[in-house]
């Protein structure tokens, strides 16, 4: 076939030719309107992710029975109120405050779960991790919980100034007032605590 039998006849005027290549080119490539595909749950599910919340705290590890407590199996422990408190971070800096925190001592799980200890005298080197949501965990020493002040202030809090602890809050969290750092050992959406021992030194 002749090329010139391919061209635009020249008596097509000039406006007729960038027609005819502008349709060319659109059938070629897909419109560049078309719309972006979205993640799943939408563009706001990737800019406000859902809060992390815990709703049952599970106490094993060196415990003779595995537990687990809810809201519910929480409110029918003695409660504890914590009176005006201030958060303090590392800095020194207050990042948050409250009339009071309401909640039961973590002790109080731990007695439910009783400590199973290999030796009679093995609880002097047991040891709590506490966990949230996040991955954050804390510890506290069988000293600190039963044997010193801390453990009076060494709370699973599900109540600030009279209001259940929302989901953005955590649901059920831990605090420690008798630090002098509260937030250090403060715990969101606390989800386990877990019993060890130290070991013990060679002879």
């Amino acid at each position: 076939m002749p090329i010139d039998s391919l061209r635009v006849p020249s008596t097509v005027s000039t406006d007729a030719r960038l027609a005819t290549r502008a349709e060319a080119r659109s059938m070629a490539s897909p419109s560049s309107s078309a719309p972006a595909s979205e993640p799943a749950g939408g563009p706001a599910a990737t800019r406000f992710p859902a809060p992390l919340a815990s709703h049952e705290v599970v106490v094993s590890g060196c415990v003779k029975r595995r537990h687990s407590f809810d809201l519910c199996a929480l409110k029918r422990l003695p409660t504890q109120l914590t009176g005006a408190l201030d958060v303090v971070c590392l800095s020194g800096r207050k990042v948050r405050s409250a009339s009071d925190y309401k909640g039961v001592r973590l002790s109080a799980l731990l007695d439910v779960a009783q400590l199973r200890m290999p030796q009679a005298r093995d609880f002097t080197r047991a040891f709590v991790l506490a966990q949230g949501a996040d991955g954050y965990t804390v510890m506290f020493s069988w000293h600190e919980l039963y044997n010193t002040p801390v453990g009076v202030g060494a709370l699973v809090v599900y109540e600030r100034d009279g209001q259940p602890l929302g989901d953005d809050e955590g649901g059920i969290g831990l605090i420690s007032t008798g630090d002098l750092r509260v937030a250090l050992r403060q715990v969101r959406a606390l989800k386990r605590l877990c019993v060890h021992l130290a070991d013990s030194p060679p002879p």
